[in-house]
Parts: C-alpha cells; sequence; structure tokens
C-alpha cells in the first residue's frame, strides 16, 4: 500500500472551485440539488470491512467481499466500530510528524451503482474522515485527505454503462491529522454526501461573482470556455477569463436583518446554475469593521456540524433546526468551529441571514509542550511552522476561501 498518508500529496483530486450543482432544465436550478438530472445520489447502504491497523490491509483489498453493512454518510463510532472519543488540546497517537500510529483503523467501504455514460463523470465525496484511497472498477482512481473539503475526481474513464462497483478505504489518521487537532468529539469514516456529477465537454468549472453596495454586482469566469449570465432582467455573454458587470438600481442590500437575495442563472454547454446573490460589502476601516458602511453589533456562536444521534454527520433539517433557533435567541452570527461546514450550510445562512466567519481545517494546538526536534514546542502552532506543513496548510486555506463564491 503506496503510504499517501504520511504524505502531503493529493493523488488525482480535482482543483478546488466555487461549490454548485448544474441542472439541465432552467427552471429547476433553485431545486433541492438531488432533483437534478446531473446528479447520481451514491449515498445509501454501503457494505464494510473493519481492519485494527493500516498495515493488515492488502494491495488488492477491493477484491474482498465486505463483511457487514453501514449507512452512508455515518460515523463509524456509532455503528459499532472503534470508540467514541473527545480531545481537546492533545494529539490521540504520540506526537511524531509526519508519521501515524501503525495501529491506525482503516475501514474498506464498497457498494455498486448503475450508471449511463453521458460526457464527463465526476465522483464528490464532501466529508471523509481522516483519509481515503478510491477505487472504481477495481481500478485505483485517487487518494484525498483534510477531512471537511469537498474531494473530487474525475471518474470518466473508469465508469461504464451498466454496473459499476465503487471501493474506498478510509484511515481513521493521517498525516493531515497533525493540523486537526480540534476541540471536538472524534468521528471517522464517509460523514457527508457521495455522488457523481455527470457533465458535458467544455463545462463551466470556476466562476467568482462579486458585489459592491452601489448596486454594481460582477461575474467573472475564470475556468471555462464559455457562459451565459442572466441577472435582473440582463443577459450577458463571458469568455473565460473575462468579467462582465450589472448595475442594480436602488439595490437591496444583503444584512442578517434583512437577507435580500437577487436570482443569478449561469447557463452554457446545456448546463444551468442557480445562485442566489447578497449585494453588500464587508471591510475594516481604522481597525474597526463595518458592513454596507456601517458599525454592527456581532451576536455570534460557535457551531459544529453535531448531532446527537449521528455524529458529525447532520442533514439540511438538521442545519435549518440550528438556525431557527438562533434566529429566536437574536444570534446574527456564526462561526464554524473548527472547519469549513456542509455546503448548504453557506447557501442557508444567505437565506436566514448570518454573518459567518467560516474556518479552516487547521488547529494544531495539540502539539504544547511535545517534544519536537529535541525542545519541547512553546507555541501550538509550531507544528504547522514545520516545513512539511506549509503547501498542507496553503491548500487547506485555498479549500476554505473557494469554497465562497
Amino acid at each position: 500500500m503506496e503510504k499517501y498518508y504520511e504524505q502531503s500529496n493529493f493523488i488525482n483530486v480535482l482543483d478546488t472551485h466555487a461549490y454548485y450543482i448544474p441542472f439541465s432544465d432552467k427552471g429547476d436550478v433553485f431545486k433541492p440539488r438531488r432533483e437534478s438530472e446531473n446528479y447520481l445520489d451514491l449515498n445509501g447502504v454501503w457494505g464494510i470491512t473493519e481492519y485494527k491497523s493500516i498495515l493488515e490491509v492488502e494491495d488488492d483489498f477491493y477484491l474482498n467481499k465486505t463483511e457487514k453493512e453501514i449507512p452512508v454518510p455515518s460515523c463509524v463510532q456509532l455503528h459499532g466500530y472503534d470508540q467514541i472519543q473527545y480531545v481537546n488540546t492533545r494529539y490521540p497517537f504520540y506526537c511524531k510528524p509526519p508519521y501515524t500510529p501503525n495501529m491506525n483503523p482503516s475501514y474498506h467501504y464498497s457498494r455498486k451503482f448503475e450508471y449511463k455514460v453521458n460526457g464527463k463523470a465526476y465522483l464528490c465525496f464532501e466529508g471523509v474522515d481522516s483519509a481515503f484511497y478510491v477505487y472504481v472498477n477495481n481500478k485505483f482512481v485517487g487518494y484525498s485527505h483534510i477531512s471537511h473539503r469537498l474531494s473530487e475526481f474525475d471518474v470518466t474513464e473508469f465508469v461504464k454503462d451498466g454496473e459499476n462497483k465503487l471501493d474506498v478505504l478510509v484511515l481513521k489518521w493521517n498525516k493531515g491529522s497533525y493540523l486537526e487537532c480540534q476541540d471536538k468529539l472524534r468521528f471517522t469514516g464517509i460523514f457527508r454526501d457521495v455522488y457523481i456529477l455527470t457533465r458535458p465537454e467544455g463545462h463551466i468549472v470556476n466562476y467568482r461573482i462579486d458585489t459592491d453596495i452601489c448596486g454594481k454586482v460582477g461575474f467573472t469566469l475564470t475556468d471555462g470556455e464559455s457562459a451565459s449570465v442572466s441577472f435582473n432582467g440582463e443577459e450577458k455573454q463571458v469568455k473565460s477569463g473575462e468579467r462582465v458587470e450589472f448595475l442594480v438600481s436602488n439595490p437591496v442590500l444583503w444584512s442578517a436583518e434583512n437577507p435580500h437575495l437577487y436570482d443569478m442563472i449561469i447557463s452554457s454547454k446545456g448546463e444551468f446554475i442557480g445562485e442566489k446573490v447578497g449585494i453588500c460589502k464587508s471591510e475594516i476601516v481604522d481597525g474597526v469593521y463595518l458592513f454596507n458602511g456601517k458599525k454592527v453589533r456581532i451576536k455570534g456562536v460557535n457551531r459544529h456540524d453535531f448531532n446527537y444521534k449521528t455524529g458529525a454527520t447532520v442533514t439540511v433539517e438538521d442545519i435549518i433546526k440550528d438556525l431557527t433557533l438562533m434566529k429566536k435567541l437574536n444570534v446574527n452570527a456564526i462561526r464554524t468551529s473548527h472547519y469549513p461546514n456542509m455546503p448548504e450550510f453557506y447557501k442557508l445562512c444567505d437565506k436566514f441571514g448570518f454573518y459567518v466567519m467560516s474556518e479552516s481545517d487547521v488547529e494544531a494546538h495539540g502539539s504544547t509542550g511535545y517534544k519536537i526536534g529535541g525542545n519541547y514546542t512553546k507555541d501550538y502552532s509550531d507544528i504547522a511552522k514545520m516545513p512539511m506543513f506549509y503547501d498542507d496548510i496553503i491548500v487547506r486555506q485555498k479549500v476554505n476561501v473557494m469554497l465562497h463564491v
């Protein structure tokens, strides 16, 4: 088994980009994402086999039949495996970066699915704790880590018409676990949604939307051949690298008290993408935080993606329940301690009206008091300062930034 889990590299994982789900019908773009014809839901009952150690896993483990069943998404600790553990400021293993313990629990997930080949196929994992190897039809596709990132693989050359087999090996720990020492209950597994997006050749990849409180709304196609953008009764064409601008007279500004959103529809190659755009401005002037040019009183809370029955696996209904309660208690701001939340969370905050401080999957205070390089660390960020983690941190920060358009 190639020890990717002791390296920072991603294997065949696509670059991060703005989050969206394409639809084949313009009138459907604001419906729940699972209603898109381009979206193949791979959630459900999967097979699973537990290994007490990564060293027990054979190179061709994916040829073996799994022993039991488990729902996906879920956390293995809530289905009879491993143990539930809360850790605050210490690592749950001996601190010797970049190595992880040999007794590193690993889980072989497997399922079959029907697929009709029709263009490009992208396999998406929205959250896997903490690292995983992917195989489609007994062929290695790639490897990813960073528990709370969306990992996307191009599986166009791996899938076929009819029945396909997907195998995933999930590890409890990897090198990146040194940067994920968050004070929370620790869970393992495929804990967020899994799906395949079917898309045409030459599709949109990435874009950026910017706004100004004077009513200017810009759209930049940062990666893709071309697109048509409809906003506020106008439609404009844009090519790769270009920016178009729309002007809204007397704009209604977005705020937590009045979360007004404008509809934008992006179309290209027979795909349609819907965006809800809030016109606003966030800035710091002379050390004072201003929102839409005015001082604002932040009444915020720290929040985890957490359900007392399902652990780190939460639903849209769970999020709505949390946000509804916060509104009743006059909360207007949320810190996503200590990682990016699931994509729907941000869209719901736009809709309900919450200021959000979104964090990256970076917290290394477990290094405090550990002996590294012959000396005891004095600062929790000592791990993060080590050269072997530089690239990892940059990727983690980029993942969080690119999650938001």
